[in-house]
């Protein structure tokens, strides 16, 4: 208690000292004020977050802390004088004694009830065991809203806490122990409410706590009486009805839930915001308003719309008629009633109207309750909606009247002023309204007139339209009480059109003071301060005394006034002309308007005072008026805007405005635009090589940078200034907001005046010329004024200074600072430039992605800022709209109109680029949606007279391809139906769209045509439609040809599209002409019904996707890029899709290596078996079966993939390649695995002889060896001398084997293989000689066809050419060699070998002839290099069969085993139990496939460490690749270069090779790995032991049952061949726990000290991990690079992310020995051109799949990348290149 009261005190210190900085004029943003707020934020204990909004202004905050003060003051009192019983009898009347009722409906948990326990005895409170809390609530129904507080004053804040209330209504259950709500959807009767936004912050403060024990629970004595009766009910009443009635009473009235505890006491405190704070919400319904809180959200919506029915908006009242009784009036009597009788009891009948908001109200209620920035975009809208704006507004609260300087500021109008020469428009003005001075007329009136509206009379002089620009008594939904407009003074301008019959010549500024003048003195005043002309209407009644004194004044005043008399119909003159009398009673109402009218214009050309709204602005300061411009931080902004104007206060031309503060964007600029353009079309030049023209360009590009640099830094103080006031705390961001819509007026005002006398000189240059004469001689006439007229563009382009003109600036610093700058310090100080960018656009402003001066886009900026904004907002769906058109046919009026936007708007070429804009979407819809944000890009005109034709259409197709590509959804914009403009946008946009469908991007379109009349539009025109989807055809077909592409017949071969529902008709945007026309309703309707159309994409367009904020950085990125090429559909590269590919290839990696992994492991254990002969055959259901334990989880994995991953939509491309693939591999692993069984089986029953055999010699000499060491036993003989005894045994018993095996004739490889080759080439002149000799030389003579060798010539034969050659004859002597290594060891030898051999090597010749460039061999040449590779290798297959014949020798086994045959005979020698002998011969005999496994089970550990850990194997081949780059690179070995590019596949393997050496020699690393491989073998083996020998034990078997079993548990562990254990299964091994001990005991042995075979190592892991890497290795026929996709045989074009220079292929220039240095990537955006063969014809580079196969095969994008690396090895490698 005593630390709260200190806490009230340090509040009222706070709050003290808060109200003095209040009435020092202070605001929030005044840092003393955000200290103060902060003190007593911590004393309450609440939050940052969650303190008062920052809308509020400080006296709001007074009041609300004065308000919560008082209330845990006198809380904190009432708590010191009462008891702890009392307390919980009176808190929240009685609440904790109350019952709760649950049922089904939730409302009735909610109800006050009756007392049903009484207050225990030891009842007593304890201090509180909650926390403060603070939170908010924001609710989109006032519903919602008033069922939250229920809960809270019912229930309490524990329970609220879970409670989470959504826009349609709440359901709940309670259980015993816990209480839960949950959101429930109602049916939409209540879907009105969406539009109702509240927030709600309460403050939480506990302040004691209580228990109610169980034990000493009472019902009251109402309870008790009420069940008393109950009883009585049941005892003596059969009736069940009443019983039920009697009990759901009883539950009514107490509930049926007792509320034991615990109980928490405390304050609740609220804070309440504005109820209807502006959102630019994006809906998807506008409905006519069914409650008053529907009023402010639609006001505002149909306002953000132009429809100025948002000013006419209420909510209808229901009427009712009075009762007459049960049977209501008779129908028949009705026909008796007199119509004009009034004298009856028709008084008994009473129509009931219920209350209605007056509109205006509604008008002036969110004028009050709106920011300053709210108020400002309000009175634009109403202003376009040519309606009156409130000029002052009297406080509803106070007396205190404000003048919105600020939102008036922002006012802008056009029109025509007349001059006195005839034929003329006269002159035309677009200005600001608030420093332009105007003529003013002030409309007052003296008391209450019924005949007439002062509002109406002044509607008839300003609009001839009978469009109310003032509100009046006549309008819709007016009520006699007008609450918030009485005192309101409006403001309205009358903008003449220059034309005949304008009311007035020039601009007039009306006001309108509502309600009686004599009772708002001050405004009064004011109005006589400021006005030219006094318009007075006098009431018809007798004024009061102080309106008589009015009238005297005004009629003495100096300034004209004109009194209407509402009372008087015939009035007689008054002879001064400044002072007008009027009768205003029973008058013609045109004619009295006229004679008004003709009063006003003489009382203005008599008084020639003008006043503009600044001037109105200081009259108000001089009578207290508060103005909104006095807030400090619009002040602080305006001194920073003010100070930045100063700086360029010296500027005397305002043309050279830009090129000084704004030095980046001048020529340099367009320079390196040209350059960048420049780079990326070269052209062939003599004396220089396309990479020297782009390395020089490159250069030159830098060169221009840093010049930009040298002029722009150090900064000028203007940039500077802009930047520090930019990069201002958080805390400062509404003076910051304040500055930037300064400084936007300011710039404004400072180049208006200059560009509207360049607009004027602009328009008679071009009408001078235009009535020029045709003829040859006015030629020269014509061409001065057309240079004239380019002169006067570029000084209006020039003049024109704005914001985005200052962002680019920035965007040019951050490129420039980036390219240029070496340093890490200087590039870091300019690190948070994207962060303005990103600034900029969520304060509202669009930012530029294309330079509309330099048609540019700066991708290095955008890429910045859009990185940026996903660090500031997430990486969030966005839905991207674009919108093209020509010019001038309101584009960006469309898009304000339909988002509440601010895109730049008049007439002429206003927007120049292209610009973007975010609007959030609300989260109440997003998941309906599918998005997160609506990303809106505006663009400039197409087919801008400013430009020549040529450069025209090159531009706007640029243009329109970027914007289209871009955009989810273009909307294609038609002014009218005009059959040239048609043509000329349909054209541009379809060739765009075909683009798109050539590079796989979908977009869809909306055609929009406006101003179309109302006869024609809708669903009338029918016609219309049928004669766009012609044109649209007729399109399509021609922009086919344009693009070379097929099969286009009509315009939804391109893209889906609905003529029906995809083509939209609006009405004429203005009611009449400008510039006093209202905006038409109609085209407010047909906006709404097009953004539902938009919104709802995802419903109606097929395969919608919305692309994520960094997909659209990527999709922007390679759109620009392909777009600086000239063949934009074959320079296209889809980074985001490039990147999703790349991911998928790891997944995929990943996914093939576990099936991989699964089958090397599967195979093992076949083989064990197989050997083990525990499986006699292997079929291919087995295997499936098997493999589908490893592979149909994948499978599942890969869906999960494919349906999830966040680029899910980008991925369906390629599932049905992926599941093709990976069932492709799961077959060749099947296939695999069955052939390598049926191999081992066979190979195993070709081996069953033997097998009998060595069985028999085992047994042989096992007898043998027992009876010689029977004889022996005793002699007790040394191990020397057992030696020797068992080497006679030995020496004899192999004699005798020898003895027994049948002769085998020697095989003479050689004569098999001479005896191939003569029946394959029988035909060939020589073959003998040929086989005979064995020698190949190769002689182009002979070897190469003549035809292309006379046209070769030995200039190029000496280079290139013989290098090819010899690779290839390599590559094909490699390829045999692995051939044969394949069946060494495994197989004997077969002629069949030859013959694969001879065919191989067929087929290597066929594909080398069919590259280009390469050579025909002659037939000689088959024949020779044949004979030499086949007879060559006769020396390995004659060992092949030498080997082969030994190692399947009985001896060679026998041989083998003689350690472990002698060890068992010196143990028979010394007696060694059965056991000893069993297990020793066992052990020794398993060693070797124990570590044959354990190296198995090693190297499939060893790739798994390695594709997880080693850099260059951890990722996909591209990734490999780069490391192998990297590699050579230190090395700086060309040979290695020269095996790389000529056998990548090859030099891969080597590499992969290298990286498993260096595992491998990691004696620490491999040593620890094959310890434990070893050790986890050998347990699994004792294990298997340890049940063998207890399933003996069970069956009493002995030692042959024992390893009957024992092979059969480990058998698919190791390869144990039962056979080969016959001559210890006789032994005793009874005693089985020495068994155990012995087996134990000898594995431990058998694996101790054992070190890994390297070297057996070495080959598998590569051959495994080169298999995981090995895909496609089609090289480029220019440049020999690799294509990097990892699927054989893929459909897809080949492609790989770099190239090479065509110097490594051995391209040339032509006659010359001279390599061409150029790569590819550049060529093919050049206009150079190449020969396939030096015979064939010339073929542009741009089009190089014309040259056939395998150019055709292959998709080379022109990137302009600079390739270093392959420059430098060009450079580093030339002294050792052969030319």
């Amino acid at each position: 208690m005593e630390s709260l009261k200190e806490n009230i005190a340090r509040v009222k210190e706070s709050l003290m000292e808060l109200e003095n900085l209040f009435k020092e004029g202070k605001d929030r943003n005044d840092a003393k004020v955000k200290d103060m707020e902060d003190k007593i934020r911590i004393a309450f204990d609440v939050p940052r977050e969650s303190w008062m909004n920052t809308c509020q202004t400080l006296k709001d905050v007074i009041e609300i802390l004065h308000k919560q003060l008082d209330i845990v003051q006198s809380a904190t009192l009432s708590s010191e004088k009462i008891s702890d019983k009392e307390v919980l009898k009176n808190a929240s009347g009685g609440l904790a004694l109350e019952g709760v009722y649950e049922t089904r409906n939730p409302e009735d948990f909610l109800v006050k009830r009756d007392q049903l326990i009484e207050i225990p005895d030891s009842f007593s409170l304890t201090g509180p065991k909650q926390n403060t809390t603070y939170e908010q609530r924001e609710f989109s129904s006032h519903k919602s809203e008033t069922v939250f507080h229920k809960v809270m004053e019912k229930l309490g804040h524990s329970f609220s806490c879970s409670l989470n209330i959504g826009f349609k209504g709440f359901s709940f259950g309670v259980g015993v122990e816990k209480n839960q709500f949950s959101e429930t959807e109602e049916t939409s009767s209540n879907s009105q409410e969406e539009s109702y936004i509240l927030h709600t912050k309460y403050n939480y403060i506990p302040l004691a706590s209580g228990f109610f024990q169980k034990d000493e629970l009472k019902l009251s004595t109402g309870a008790v009486n009420a069940l008393k009766e109950i009883e009585k009910v049941i005892l003596h009443s059969n009736d069940c009805k009443t019983q039920t009635n009697k009990v759901r009473r009883f539950y009514e009235r107490f509930g049926s839930h007792v509320n034991q505890g615990p109980l928490h006491f405390g304050g609740v405190f609220w804070w309440r915001a504005s109820a209807s704070g502006f959102r630019n919400k994006l809906s998807l319904s506008i409905k006519e308003p069914k409650t008053e809180k529907d009023l402010n959200s639609l006001y505002l919506y149909k306002l953000m719309t132009l429809d100025y029915r948002a000013r006419y908006l209420f909510v209808k009242p229901e009427a009712t008629n009075m009762d007459f009784g049960e049977d209501g009036a008779n129908a028949e009597d009705d026909d008796d009633d007199d119509i004009f009788d009034f004298d009856d009891k028709s008084d008994t009948v009473v129509r009931v109207k219920q209350a209605q908001i007056h509109p205006m109200d509604v008008h002036m209620a969110i004028l009050h309750c709106s920011s300053d920035f709210l108020r400002q975009y309000i009175f634009t809208k109403l202003s376009a909606c040519q309606f009156s704006l409130p000029f002052l507004v009297p406080n509803p609260c106070t007396d205190e009247v404000e003048f919105p300087l600020w939102a008036l500021r922002h006012i802008r109008k056009s029109w025509h002023s007349k001059k006195q020469t005839s034929g003329s428009c006269g002159k035309y003005h677009n200005r600001q309204m608030s420093n332009t001075p105007v003529p003013v007329v002030s409309f007052i009136r003296l008391g209450v007139s019924d005949s007439n509206s002062k509002s109406q009379i002044l509607n008839g002089v300003i609009s001839k339209q009978k469009h109310s620009v003032f509100f009046n008594r006549h309008c819709k939904g007016s009520t006699p009480d007008s609450l918030l407009m009485n005192g309101v003074v409006e403001i309205a301008w009358y903008c003449p059109g220059g034309k005949e019959d304008d009311i007035f010549d020039d601009c007039v500024a009306f006001l309108n003071l509502h309600g009686d003048a004599a009772k708002h003195p001050k405004q009064l005043e004011f109005l006589q301060a400021v006005s030219t002309v006094n318009v007075l209407l006098v009431s018809e009644h007798p004024l009061t005394e102080t309106a008589k004194e009015v009238s005297q004044k005004l009629s003495k005043s100096s300034v004209p006034l004109i009194c209407m008399f509402s009372g008087k119909d015939n009035i007689q003159p008054l002879k001064n002309p400044t002072k007008v009398r009027l009768a205003a009673k029973n008058r013609n109402q045109a004619e009295f308007t006229e004679e008004l009218i003709s009063s006003i214009k003489q009382c203005i050309s008599a008084n020639k005072q003008t006043a503009t709204i600044e001037r109105c602005c200081e009259e108000a300061k001089k009578l207290q008026f508060i103005v909104d411009e006095d807030k400090p931080s619009c002040k602080d902004g305006y001194e920073k805007a003010q100070t930045l104007m100063c700086l360029l206060k010296d500027v005397e031309d305002v043309s050279t405005l830009k090129e000084r503060i704004l030095p980046l964007q001048g020529q340099l600029w367009l320079d390196w635009c040209n350059k960048s353009k420049e780079q990326n079309r070269l052209k062939v030049k003599e004396k220089e090589s396309i990479e020297q023209q782009q390395s020089k360009i490159s250069a030159q590009m830098t060169k221009i940078r840093k010049e930009q640099l040298r002029e722009a830094t150090p900064l000028n103080d203007f940039m500077r200034s802009f930047l520090e006031c930019l990069t201002t705390p958080a805390q400062f961001e509404g003076t910051r907001l304040y500055m930037l819509q300064w400084l936007r007026i300011l710039l404004d005002d400072l180049t208006t005046d200059r560009l509207a006398n360049l607009e004027q000189n602009y328009h008679s240059t071009w009408r001078e010329m235009k009535n020029v004469s045709k003829d040859k001689e006015k030629a020269s006439l014509v061409q001065s004024l057309q240079t004239k007229l380019d002169g006067i563009t570029d000084k209006m382009a020039a003049t024109t200074v704005g914001l985005q003109h200052i962002m680019r600036e920035i965007s040019q610093l951050y490129e420039a600072i980036l390219m240029c700058t070496q340093t890490k310090k200087n590039t870091e100080q300019y690190a948070t430039l994207p962060k303005i960018g990103v600034t900029m656009l969520l304060s509202g402003y669009p930012l530029e992605i294309m330079d509309g001066d330099a048609a540019h886009v700066p991708s290095t900026w955008i890429n910045a800022v859009l990185d940026e904004l996903i660090n500031t907002l997430g990486d969030k769906k966005v839905f991207v709209l674009s919108i093209l058109g020509l010019q001038s046919s309101g584009k960006s009026t469309l898009l304000n109109t339909m988002f509440g936007l601010q895109f730049s708007v008049s007439a002429g070429r206003c927007t120049r680029g292209a610009f973007m804009q975010l609007v959030k979407v609300d989260s109440s819809i997003r998941n309906e949606l599918g998005y997160d944000f609506v990303l809106i890009v505006d663009t400039e005109g197409l087919r801008s007279p400013e430009l020549s034709t040529k450069i025209s259409l090159h531009h706007d197709n640029e243009l329109a391809t970027f914007i289209i590509g871009i955009g989810d959804i273009t909307v294609i914009n038609i002014m009218g139906e005009n059959p040239s403009e048609m043509h000329d946008i349909l054209q541009i946009c379809v060739q765009a769209f075909l683009r798109m469908k050539e590079v796989k991007f979908t977009p869809s379109c909306i055609f929009v045509h406006q101003n179309v009349a109302e006869g024609s539009a809708g669903d009338k025109n029918i016609e219309g439609r049928r004669r766009l989807l012609e044109r649209l055809d007729e399109m399509a077909r021609m922009a086919a040809k344009e693009e070379n592409v097929d099969d286009i017949t009509c315009f939804s071969d391109v893209i889906n599209f609905d003529i029906e529902t995809q083509v939209f008709y609006f009405k004429n945007l203005l009611q009449g002409d400008p510039p006093m026309a209202p905006p038409n309703p109609s085209y407010s309707q047909n906006v709404q019904e097009l953004k539902i159309k938009l919104l709802t994409a995802a419903s109606w367009q097929e395969k919608c996707k919305f692309s994520s904020l960094s997909e659209f950085k990527c999709r922007v990125h390679d759109l620009w890029t392909a777009l600086l090429q000239e063949n934009f559909v074959f320079s296209f590269k889809n980074t985001v899709e490039m990147m999703v590919y790349s991911s998928l290839e790891n997944k995929y990696r990943d996914w093939s290596w576990k099936v991989r992994k699964y089958s090397l492991s599967l195979q093992t254990e076949l083989e064990n078996q197989i050997g083990s002969n525990l499986i006699q055959n292997a079929t291919l259901a087995d295997l499936m079966k098997k493999y589908d334990e490893v592979y149909e989880p994948l499978k599942t994995e890969i869906e999960k993939y494919f349906e999830e991953d966040k680029n899910k939509e980008t991925l369906i491309k390629w599932r049905a390649n992926i599941d093709k693939r990976f069932e492709s591999l799961k077959d060749e692993l099947i296939d695999g695995t069955l052939k390598k069984c049926k191999e081992l089986l066979t190979s195993k029953q070709n081996r069953s002889e033997l097998d009998k055999r060595k069985t028999k010699y085992t047994e042989e000499l096992t007898e043998q060896s027992k009876r010689l060491a029977s004889k022996l036993k005793t002699q007790q003989l040394t191990d020397q001398q057992m030696m020797e005894k068992f080497d006679e045994l030995w020496i004899n018993w192999t004699a005798e084997v020898l003895k027994s095996q049948p002769p085998e004739e020697p095989l003479n490889v050689k004569a098999v293989v001479e005896s191939v080759l003569l029946s394959q080439f029988s035909k060939q002149p020589g073959i003998q000689d040929k086989i005979k000799k064995g020698l190949f030389q190769f002689d182009p003579q002979k070897h190469i066809q003549q035809n292309f060798f006379k046209k070769l010539g030995d200039l190029i034969f000496g280079s290139s050419f013989k290098h090819s050659v010899d690779v290839f004859r390599n590559k094909v002597v490699r390829a045999i060699n692995e051939y044969i290594t394949t069946k060494e060891g495994k197989k004997d030898f077969d002629e069949n070998f030859i013959y694969e051999i001879l065919s191989n090597i067929e087929t290597e010749i066929v594909a080398f002839e069919g590259t280009p460039k390469n050579p025909k061999f002659t037939n000689e040449f088959r024949v020779d290099f044949s004979v030499h590779l086949c007879l060559k290798n006769v020396e390995r297959f004659q060992e092949m069969h030498k080997k082969f014949k030994t190692a399947n020798h009985p001896l060679t086994y026998l041989q083998s085993q003689r350690d472990n045959y002698f060890q068992s005979f010196k143990n028979y020698c010394k007696g060694a139990s059965s056991v000893t002998i069993f297990v020793d011969f066992l052990c020794k005999h398993i060693k070797p496939e124990v570590l044959k496994a354990t190296n198995e089970n090693l190297t499939q550990q060893i790739v798994d460490e390695m594709m997880s850990n080693n850099p260059a194997l951890n990722g996909n081949r591209s990734n490999l690749e780069y490391h192998i780059l990297e590699h050579l690179a230190k090395k700086k070995d060309f040979s290695m270069y020269e095996e790389y590019i000529d056998h990548p596949d090859v030099y891969f393997e080597r590499f992969i090779q290298e990286k498993v050496n260096e595992f491998l020699n990691d004696d620490r690393k491999l040593h620890t790995l094959h310890k434990d491989n070893l050790v986890n073998l050998k347990n699994r083996i004792l294990k298997a032991s340890t049940d063998t020998t207890r399933e003996v034990e069970e069956k009493a078997g002995g030692a042959s049952v024992w390893l009957d079993l024992f092979c059969g548990n480990v058998g698919s562990l190791i390869t144990i061949k039962r056979d080969e254990l016959h001559c210890i299964e006789k032994e005793d091994i009874r005693d089985r726990q020495f068994f155990k001990d012995m087996m134990a005991k000898s594995l431990e042995e058998m694996v101790k000290g054992e070190r890994t075979d390297v070297e057996a190592l070495r080959e598998k892991p590569t051959k495994i991990l080169f298999q995981q890497v090995e895909g496609c290795w089609a090289r480029c026929p220019f440049c020999t690079a690799v294509c990097t996709n990892t699927i054989p045989g893929h459909h897809e074009d080949h492609s790989v992310r770099f190239h090479r220079p065509m110097a490594l292929t051995g391209f040339h220039y032509v006659d010359t020995v001279n390599f061409s240095i150029d790569f590819c990537t550049t060529s093919v955006n050049s206009d150079a051109s190449f020969r396939v063969r030096d015979e064939g014809e010339w073929i542009p580079y741009k089009k190089y799949r014309n040259a056939g196969d395998p150019y055709n095969k292959w998709k080379i994008t022109g990137d302009g990348t600079s390739q270093r690396y392959w420059k430098w090895f060009i450079c580093s490698g030339a002294s050792k290149t052969k030319a």
